[in-house]
């Protein structure tokens, strides 16, 4: 009876993502029409004709001033084309109000790190102060992380692409595979929509993130699978209005709120209808001890969780070796609601709510079934400084409030491993992996 209440809102979210998907196409063809010379290739801007050249980067930046000026509706990467492109920023502002890219070739980076060149760069691929970007298509972006990852420590490796300032986004359907760092940043951006991708690295690739979502308003992901060695979702500071529907998450950290830094904002953060795969966390929120600032208004509702190690966390005493800062404070964590959680996990703790003294506030927890993955095992939960209301949850809770507290805190420790630096060097994914079809929801 209790399920019954979900069927008209899945009905009504598929529904509108359909409704999304009819008006991509039709809007893309209405614009554009279906005229060949409103289209341009990267081929017309190569400098031989063979393109037997090792980098075509050149030929990429003169398509795309071509497309940002105006000149033409729609940028093409056909099925059977692929380029290598050095490091690269496709800036604007545009004098094309609506840029349309469309990918459904391969686009890859040098194989080797050495021959990136001299360089350190941020990013590979990154588009700034472009508003109304739309980049669609079933093609492949694979940056060769792979010759990163043991080579170059993480504060140095590039992220395989960035959206900065780009509002009213549109990316569709494309790959990504194994990024140096995480797959996608997004920064100062409001509105914005990613949908049908499908981000692929090892699970023991390192602080490999699948999306990044920083200072941005206004963010939908959905439909969607991401395959990492890292957060699937990371949602940083400055960051409101982020809906998460239908993604796939695993192997990975899950999808987290929170940034190492002095001071964090995130609220209206809505995870929903979402599947946790033999990941290491579902929905985790983590603040660092000395941080000020808040995380409120927080939602993970229908969680279907298979192996997962750890399916509810918040810890906001969150501790790592790039951020000390001093003790005494921390970010407030606030009216967050867990509803709707089914599945299993493989570690004894289902339920950690490890907050500082100064507590979390409106921690709600309603409809939660969570079993072990391993026979004859039962899970448990820690509590400490939070004010939880519960309702019909499966694991028995008691949290340590500060009358209760004498001496250290016995709650055991989660792994030391997390968000740490893996020594042992990963494989490359398969190249296997394709992107989900546009009308395929999870």
């Amino acid at each position: 009876m209790v399920r019954q209440k979900y069927i008209p809102l899945q009905i009504f979210i598929h529904g509108f993502q359909l409704l999304i998907s009819v008006l991509l196409v039709s809007s893309f063809y209405a614009h554009y029409g279906d005229s060949d010379s409103e289209f341009i290739s990267v081929r017309d801007f190569l400098s031989d004709s063979g393109n037997t050249n090792a980098d075509q980067s050149q030929a990429i930046q003169d398509a795309w001033k071509a497309l940002c000026a105006g000149k033409s509706k729609s940028l093409v990467i056909h099925a059977n084309e692929v380029y290598t492109l050095l490091p690269q920023v496709f800036q604007g502002p545009c004098v094309a109000s609506n840029p349309h890219i469309q990918i459904d070739g391969k686009i890859e980076a040098p194989k080797l790190v050495k021959d990136w060149g001299s360089n350190k760069p941020e990013n590979w691929l990154s588009f700034d102060k472009v508003s109304g970007l739309t980049i669609t298509g079933s093609g492949l972006l694979d940056p060769h992380g792979e010759s990163w990852w043991s080579t170059v420590k993480f504060d140095s490796r590039p992220q395989a692409l960035q959206f900065n300032r780009c509002n009213n986004l549109i990316y569709n359907g494309l790959t990504q595979r194994n990024s140096p760092k995480n797959h996608i940043s997004i920064s100062n951006c409001v509105q914005a929509t990613l949908s049908n991708l499908h981000l692929i690295a090892p699970a023991n690739s390192p602080n490999t993130d699948g999306i990044d979502i920083s200072l941005s308003q206004q963010i939908n992901i959905f439909s969607s699978a991401i395959q990492t060695g890292d957060d699937c979702i990371a949602i940083k500071t400055g960051s409101s209005d982020i809906n998460i529907t239908n993604v796939d998450c695993g192997p990975g950290h899950g999808i987290s709120l929170g940034e190492g830094g002095a001071t964090e904002t995130v609220e209206n953060v809505h995870v929903q209808h979402c599947t946790f795969t033999g990941a290491d966390n579902a929905a985790r929120i983590k603040t660092w001890p000395g941080g000020g600032g808040y995380a409120k208004n927080i939602w993970y509702e229908d969680i279907t969780l298979i192996n997962t190690k750890f399916p509810i966390i918040i810890d906001q005493q969150y501790d790592d070796d790039f951020y000390k800062y001093a003790k005494g404070s921390a970010v407030k964590v606030s009216d967050v609601t867990f509803r709707y959680f089914r599945g299993t996990c493989a570690q004894p703790i289902a339920i950690k709510l490890d907050c500082d003294k100064i507590g979390c506030g409106n921690i709600v927890l309603e409809h939660i079934n969570i079993t072990s993955s391993s026979p004859k095992t039962s899970p448990s939960a820690i509590c400490r400084f939070a004010d939880v209301t519960s309702s019909f949850v499966n694991i028995d809770m008691k949290c340590v409030n500060h009358a209760d507290l004498q001496g250290p805190s016995p709650s055991p420790e989660l792994p030391s491993q997390y968000d740490q630096p893996h020594a042992q060097l990963p494989q490359a994914s398969a190249p296997h992996a394709q992107a989900r079809p546009f009308l395929s929801f999870l």
